[in-house]
C-alpha cells in the first residue's frame, strides 16, 4: 500500500472521485430519439418541423408584437392542421408575482385547444407562446409548444376519456400575464383540476420534472406511473419554492390543481438570447420531453383518483428508476437511523471525539474550500467558467478533496477504522437530518446508505470482510445519488457559486476517504494532491471564458436620463472585464443604475434623441389617509415603458384602473414598480394607491429594444463569443414624475 512514501489506496481512490465527479453528466443524458417510432408514440421529428414552421424566420417575439401576432397566427394554422379548433382569447393583465413589488402589464391572447368529452374534471396542459426580445425561444418556449402540438396530434387518435385543454398562453416571460389571464377570465379554467406544465432553461439535457403542488401524492402516482426514464427528486421540488424565479406554476398553484412541471436546463448560456435557436436545441432533450408528457397526459388523464393524498419524497435512480416514501414514514426512518447511530456510537469509548473531530474538518473542508474559490475569483473576476464549466468544477473537487484528505491525515489518522466510519456515517447522517428541516425533500437521500451502514456497525463484530463489503456499498450507493445531485446544481448553477457544490460532494466523498485513510502521517500524496489541484486551476484560469458554443454575456445598452442631464453607454457583462476591444472605446466604471438598480460598466455618452415615454396624471383621489392616482401611458415609441418608485415611497397597490392588485404585507424588501410592455401600453390607464397625502417623486423609464447608430463602434468590437442575454440590445430613457 505504501511504497516510497506514497499511499497508492488513497491516490487511488481520490483519482476515482474525481473521476467520478468529472463524468457524473453522464447520469442525466436525455435518451436520444429512436429510429422509427410506433403508431401513438412522439413523433421528434414532425414535432421539429412544427416548431420550425412556428418559428419561421426566428426573430425575437416579445409579448403583444408584431412578431408576436405571427407565431401565433402560424401555430394556430399547425393546431388546424391536426384537426383542433384554436380559439384566440384576449385581455389586458396586470400581474403582481407573489412576494413581489413589482407589477407586470400586457395584452394577452391566448390560445386555447380542447381534446374530448365537453364537459368533466379538465387536465390542462400548458406553454407560453412569446419569448424574451432578446432571442427566438426555439426552447423557451418552442420546445414546450411544438411538444403540446404533437401530444395534441396523439391524442386526436386516440382521445382521452375526460377533456384535455391545451392552453397556449402569451406573456409569460413578462409577467406571467397569459397565466394570470387564464384563471381570472377563462370560463374553462372553473374546470380544471390537474395540469401539466412545460418550461425551460435551457437547450439541452433531460425532461426534469421539478415542481409539484402541495400535498404531492396524487400527482406523484400519476408521475411514477408514466415515467419512462424518470429524472425527478424532491429537493429539485422544494428547491423550487425558496428561489425568486418564477413560471406560470406560481400563478396556477393558487388553485391547488393537481401539477407535473417540466424543463431541461442544460447549457443555460443560451437561455433569454439569440442564441436560443432551432440549430441550438437538443433533439434528444425534444424527444425524452415530448414524450414524457405524452405519457404523463394518458396517466393523469385515465387517473381514477388513485394514489396517496399526504405529502411524499421522492428521487429517481440515474434516469432508470424511481423511488417515492410518504414524507412521514421517510422522516421518521431517519430519525430512528440518527437515534440508532447515536447509540452505537455512544458504546464506543471515545467516539465523541472521533465524532466531533470528523464534524469540524468536514465542514473546515467545506469552508476552506469556499476560500480557495474566492480566491480564484478574485484572481479572475467574472463567470470564468462559462465556457468549460466542467473544469473548473473538477478544479473545486480536487482542492475540496485535497483538503479534506490533509485535514483528516493530520488530525483524524489516529482515530481507528472502526471509531472513524462511526464518525463519517453519524455526520453524514445528523447533517441529513438538519438538512431535511429545510428541504423535507432532501430526507430521501439520506436514508439507503445510512441504513446499511447502520447494519455494518451491527455486524462490525462478527464479520471484518461483510462489514467492510456493507461500508463500501453504503459509499458507492451514497455516491451515485450525490452524483447526480451534483451534476443538477452544476447545470443549474451555471452563474455561480462555484463552491455552493462543496458540501455535497464532501458528504459523498468523505465515506470513500474513510475507507482509504491511510494510518501513517506521510505527506508525499498529500503533495500529489496539493500538485494536482494547481494544476487543475491552472487549467481553470487559462481556458477561454467563452465560445461560439457557451458564449458569455455582453448587452450594449444607452441610457439618457433627463433627471441628471446626463447620458451613457451601458455594458452588462455580469461585471467581468470588458473586452479589449470594448475597453479601448470609453473610460469605464463600475455603477449602479439609478433607474433599475442594476450594476453595469458605463461610460459618458452624446444626448441622442430616442423614444421619450410620457405619463399623464388623470385624477388624485383622497382616501382616507391614502389616495389613489390615476395615470395614462404614453410610450412614445418605447417598446416598455414604466414606473419605479424609491424603496421608501410606500406603495399599496397597483395595476388596471378598479382592478389593483395589493402589494403583499411579507413582499421582500425594495423599491415598488409597474411596467407594461407591447403596442396595448399606449393609452393604458393605471392606479396606484398610495399611503399618506404628500408627493412622491418616480423615475419614468422607456425601454427601446434598439441602439442608436452610434453604437455601431461598440457593436463592431463585441467578441464573436459574446452576446445579448436576459435583455437585448437596447436605449432607455429615464425622466422623473411627481405624484
Amino acid at each position: 500500500m505504501i511504497a516510497g512514501g506514497y499511499n497508492f489506496r488513497l491516490l487511488g481512490a481520490v483519482a476515482a472521485l474525481l473521476l467520478a465527479f468529472g463524468f457524473k453528466g453522464a447520469l442525466i443524458a436525455p435518451p436520444p430519439p429512436p429510429p422509427t417510432v410506433s403508431a401513438g408514440e412522439f413523433e421528434t421529428p414532425r414535432a421539429m418541423g412544427r416548431l420550425a414552421r412556428i418559428l419561421g424566420d426566428q426573430r425575437p417575439h416579445p409579448v403583444d408584437s408584431e412578431a408576436n401576432d405571427a407565431v401565433r397566427e402560424r401555430m394556430i394554422a399547425e393546431l388546424r392542421s391536426i384537426g383542433l379548433s384554436p380559439q384566440v382569447r384576449g385581455a389586458m393583465d396586470c400581474n403582481i408575482t407573489p412576494k413581489s413589488r413589482a407589477v407586470a402589464c400586457a395584452m394577452t391572447r391566448n390560445v386555447v385547444a380542447s381534446i374530448g368529452p365537453a364537459t368533466g374534471r379538465r387536465l390542462l396542459l400548458n406553454a407560453h407562446y412569446d419569448s424574451t426580445p432578446t432571442g427566438p425561444g426555439a426552447s423557451d418556449d418552442g420546445l414546450g409548444v411544438a411538444a403540446l402540438i404533437e401530444v395534441a396530434a396523439n391524442l386526436r387518435v386516440s382521445p382521452p376519456a375526460r377533456p384535455v385543454t391545451f392552453l397556449f398562453n402569451e406573456g409569460e416571460e413578462f409577467g406571467l400575464n397569459g397565466a394570470r389571464a387564464f384563471v381570472a377570465s377563462d370560463p374553462l379554467a372553473r374546470e380544471v383540476d390537474s395540469l401539466i406544465n412545460i418550461d425551460t432553461r435551457g437547450v439541452s439535457g433531460p425532461a426534469i420534472m421539478f415542481e409539484t403542488n402541495v400535498p404531492n401524492g396524487p400527482a406523484l402516482a400519476d408521475y411514477a406511473r408514466a415515467a419512462r426514464r424518470p429524472y425527478a427528486n424532491s429537493v429539485s421540488t422544494d428547491f423550487a419554492t425558496l428561489i425568486p424565479n418564477t413560471t406560470d406554476v406560481t400563478v396556477f398553484k393558487e388553485r391547488g390543481w393537481k401539477t407535473l412541471s417540466y424543463s431541461i436546463i442544460g447549457n443555460e448560456t443560451r437561455y433569454h438570447s439569440a442564441g436560443d435557436t432551432i440549430a441550438a436545441l437538443d433533439r434528444a432533450s425534444l424527444h425524452h420531453v415530448g414524450s414524457e408528457i405524452l405519457a404523463a397526459t394518458r396517466s393523469v388523464a385515465d387517473d381514477q383518483g388513485a394514489g396517496s393524498r399526504g405529502r411524499r419524497v421522492f428521487t429517481d435512480i440515474a434516469g432508470r428508476g424511481f423511488v417515492s416514501l410518504p414524507l412521514v414514514i421517510a422522516a421518521g426512518l431517519l430519525g430512528a437511523i440518527l437515534l440508532a447511530m447515536t447509540f452505537v456510537a455512544i458504546r464506543r469509548k471515545g467516539i465523541g471525539v472521533a465524532v466531533g473531530k470528523v464534524a469540524m474538518l468536514t465542514v473546515g473542508a467545506m469552508i476552506a474550500t469556499a476560500v480557495v474559490v474566492a480566491l480564484a475569483g478574485w484572481l479572475r473576476p467574472g463567470d470564468y467558467w462559462r465556457a468549460y464549466p466542467t473544469i473548473a468544477y473538477v478544479a473545486v473537487y480536487a482542492s475540496l478533496l485535497t483538503i479534506q484528505c490533509a485535514l483528516l491525515v493530520r488530525f483524524a489518522a489516529k482515530i481507528d477504522r472502526v471509531r472513524l466510519r462511526i464518525a463519517g456515517w453519524l455526520t453524514i447522517t445528523a447533517f441529513g437530518a438538519l438538512l431535511s428541516l429545510a428541504l423535507p425533500g432532501a430526507s430521501i437521500y439520506f436514508l439507503a446508505s445510512p441504513l446499511i451502514a447502520l447494519a455494518a456497525m451491527l455486524i462490525e463484530r462478527r464479520s471484518a470482510v461483510v462489514t467492510t463489503a456493507l461500508f463500501w456499498a453504503a459509499a458507492l450507493i451514497q455516491l451515485l445519488l450525490f452524483a447526480e445531485l451534483q451534476a443538477l446544481m452544476e447545470m443549474l448553477l451555471i452563474d455561480g457559486p462555484l463552491w455552493a457544490v462543496a458540501p455535497l460532494a464532501a458528504l459523498a466523498a468523505l465515506p470513500v476517504l474513510v475507507e482509504t485513510l491511510p494510518a501513517d502521517r506521510s505527506r508525499s500524496s498529500l503533495l500529489v494532491l496539493c500538485a494536482a489541484a494547481f494544476a487543475m486551476w491552472i487549467g481553470a484560469m487559462a481556458i477561454p471564458r467563452a465560445s461560439l458554443e457557451r458564449p458569455a454575456t455582453l448587452t450594449i445598452g444607452y441610457v439618457r436620463d433627463e433627471i441628471s442631464g446626463k447620458a451613457l453607454w451601458a455594458i452588462a457583462n455580469k461585471q467581468s472585464p470588458l473586452p479589449a476591444a470594448v475597453e479601448r472605446l470609453g473610460k469605464w466604471r463600475d455603477v449602479e443604475l439609478a433607474y433599475n438598480g442594476r450594476h453595469r460598466w458605463v461610460s459618458d455618452a452624446p444626448l441622442i434623441d430616442i423614444p421619450r415615454p410620457v405619463i399623464r396624471v388623470l385624477s388624485t383621489v383622497a382616501i382616507g389617509k391614502q389616495r389613489v392616482v390615476r395615470v395614462a401611458i404614453d410610450r412614445g415609441g418605447a417598446d416598455t415603458v414604466g414606473l419605479r418608485f424609491d424603496k421608501a415611497v410606500p406603495v399599496l397597490a397597483m395595476g388596471l384602473a378598479g382592478q389593483i392588485r395589493a402589494i403583499s404585507s411579507d413582499a421582500r424588501p425594495g423599491p415598488s414598480s409597474i411596467a407594461c410592455s407591447g403596442r396595448a401600453c399606449d393609452g393604458l390607464v393605471v392606479e396606484i394607491r398610495l399611503a399618506g397625502q404628500a408627493p412622491v417623486k418616480a423615475r419614468l423609464f422607456g425601454t427601446h429594444f434598439a441602439i442608436p447608430r452610434e453604437a455601431r463602434p461598440l457593436v463592431e468590437a463585441r467578441p464573436a463569443n459574446t452576446q445579448p442575454q436576459y435583455a437585448p440590445d437596447n436605449s432607455v430613457r429615464v425622466r422623473g414624475v411627481i405624484f
